[in-house]
């Protein structure tokens, strides 16, 4: 199984710019569901127009949209957080959805609670 590629955020704006009403940015993004809701949308005249308007406001959010956001967003495969202590001075990076994956195994296994669950993935995905 190999990793996910790294997204870029300027590749995101600039097809969100360039094949936006088509959704370009969002297959990208393997987000495949709002791809297809783009194209269905850009059937019609009106589509277009309401795609395009969603696709510049998309573009816009890419730009502003700071790097790490961008990454935490549409590269939680790549954000780590250091959450466990040094070992012999090693300190081990931990990767996010690596953690999660571990979580929702724990709770599908009737080791922690739902409650647990959600409350474990809050303090991973805020450090």
């Amino acid at each position: 199984m190999t990793a996910p590629h790294k997204k870029s955020k300027m590749t995101a704006a600039l097809l969100a710019w360039f094949l936006g009403i088509f959704g370009a940015h969002r297959f990208y993004l393997n987000q495949n569901s709002m791809g297809v809701g783009y194209i269905l949308g850009s059937i019609t005249f009106i589509g277009i127009f309401v795609t395009g308007i969603i696709s510049f406001v998309d573009f816009i959010g890419f730009l502003v949209m700071s790097e790490e956001d961008f990454d935490r967003r549409y590269n939680p495969h790549l954000v780590a957080y250091q959450g466990r202590p040094q070992v012999n001075g090693i300190q081990n990076t931990v990767y996010v959805a690596d953690e999660i994956k571990k979580l929702d195994q724990l709770f599908q296994d009737g080791v922690i609670t739902f409650e647990e669950f959600e409350r474990r993935k809050q303090m991973i995905m805020n450090q």
